[in-house]
């Protein structure tokens, strides 16, 4: 199921009406209906309450503009779209701050943080608006305060472990497992003090606790049962092959993290050096990581189905990130700083085409047809990666000719009702504001460069910046 459209229709609700509630059956599953009769998303408050600033901001630019462009609310969808960058570019400064207390060095702590923005899935999922950049943010806030607090006796930021977990659990229900392996770091990291580990097991567990208050009430309310998120009676949430996932999360063209993130290959290497060093944290940083990988893999839809590659696994991203920065430090063996570098550039290469273009409208386009779930996660022809690097291929010269002039603007046909289809047939524009506002009439072809420019001008001074220093 589409959580961006779920989480979208609950904040909109909460925004227009004062509702959880969506307005229609959005997928008609009765599953989702609720006791009032209403229907509800299966999914945590967390992303829906998250993404009401969001949402406020594209209706203020919606009146400003004096309407919607393309179709209806289009610009409040964008708007939320943005929460996704806004955490993802969280992540990525957490990462910094992480790495840079653990290896004392800012430049490695520096080239840690831009592998997890721009040499992981982590770069094109900052685009879409699904909850894993979110679900990432929680994640990495619930480990970073652990890892902190306990290290250098901060008892705040051990409430913000607490707090991560909660927002996890708020944001999607299963990521409270990561408490598990939190818990007892925590407990191993304090031994033989029990005294001081119970201090601070209970201290992250007051936050915690109250999110699962608040997930059980918020189920009490919609469907009359404080264990029933939505999914307790949908038959399409179903444990699956175990190995299956396993194999499926590391080797198969839809879905490895492997190919969509090669740099965490070398991040594995890199945490396993660190258990030499720094045993606890390698712990810490591993643990979190299997209980994740683990859950995944054993669900039916370890794909997540029709994502661009591995989308649950996105929270893991940042914990094998981390300890590459001691790979990255100007000190390490060159041989180990070379291959760390020339990964992060073939990692960087990789995540391309799912920046350049969309695959939610590359990857369904008339030409490819319905591919059955199998097909879509073993057969190369068919899989995210191959289908966006040959639409990339295609629409960099085809968007060129039509930016500087030499081909005419592909016309467009108007948004009628829901539209769900009005964005397919951009499936040929690059995947950026400036082109789909070219695209729908808004800006004339010389603003859209310049736009353009200017946004790429501003990340590479950033990124030149941030080299120097």
């Amino acid at each position: 199921m589409a959580t961006d459209i779920m989480a979208y229709e609950v904040t909109k609700g909460i925004v227009e009406r004062g509702s959880v509630a969506m307005s229609y059956n959005l997928f008609e599953m009765e599953a989702h209906r609720g006791i009032d009769g209403r229907y509800y998303s299966p999914y945590g408050l967390g992303h829906a309450l998250y993404s009401v600033p969001f949402y406020l901001l594209g209706r203020t630019a919606e009146r400003f503009s004096g309407g919607g462009i393309g179709r209806s609310e289009s610009l409040r969808k964008g708007a939320m779209t943005v929460g996704s960058a806004v955490a993802a570019a969280a992540s990525v400064w957490l990462t910094f701050w992480f790495a840079w207390a653990l290896v004392g060095r800012r430049r490695s702590a520096v080239m840690a943080a831009l592998a997890l923005g721009f040499a992981t899935a982590m770069w094109p999922y900052s685009k879409f608006g699904f909850n894993a950049p979110l679900a990432t943010l929680c994640v990495l806030t619930a480990v970073y305060g652990a890892w902190i607090g306990a290290r250098f006796h901060r008892l705040w930021m051990l409430v913000l472990s607490g707090t991560g977990i909660g927002a996890a659990l708020l944001v999607r229900h299963e990521l409270v497992l990561v408490a598990l392996p939190i818990v007892l770091w925590l407990i191993l990291e304090s031994w033989p003090d029990i005294r001081r580990a119970v201090r601070m097991v209970s201290v992250v567990a007051i936050p915690a606790v109250v999110a699962v208050m608040i997930t059980a009430y918020y189920n009490w309310i919609r469907f009359g049962n404080l264990f029933d998120t939505g999914y307790l009676r949908d038959q399409t949430a179903v444990i699956g092959s175990f190995w299956g996932g396993v194999v499926g999360l590391t080797v198969s063209p839809g879905g490895s993290m492997f190919l969509y993130s090669p740099l965490l290959l070398l991040g594995i290497a890199a945490l396993n050096e660190l258990r030499k060093e720094d045993r606890h944290t390698a712990i810490l940083l591993t643990g979190v990581t299997l209980v994740l990988f683990c859950f995944y893999a054993s669900l039916g839809h370890w794909d997540a189905d029709r994502s661009y590659g591995p989308r649950y696994l996105l929270p893991l991203t940042p914990l094998l990130c981390i300890p590459l920065a001691r790979w990255f430090d100007t000190g390490a063996t060159g041989v180990r700083q070379k291959i760390a570098m020339v990964g992060l550039v073939v990692s960087m290469l990789v995540q391309l085409p799912g920046v350049l273009v969309d695959f939610s409208k590359v990857g369904h386009t008339p030409d490819i047809g319905y591919q059955t779930r199998d097909v879509r996660r073993w057969e190369w022809q068919f899989s995210a990666l191959v289908l966006n690097t040959r639409a990339a291929v295609s629409a960099v010269p085809r968007n060129f000719r039509y930016l500087v002039g030499v081909d005419q603007r592909p016309s467009t046909a108007p948004a009628m009702g829901l539209a769900r289809d009005f964005s397919a047939q951009f499936a040929y524009s690059l995947d950026f504001w400036w082109v789909y506002l070219y695209f729908l009439g808004v800006i004339p072809a010389a603003v859209s460069v310049i736009l353009g420019l200017l946004s790429f001008g501003v990340a590479g001074a950033v990124l030149v910046r941030l080299w120097k220093t």
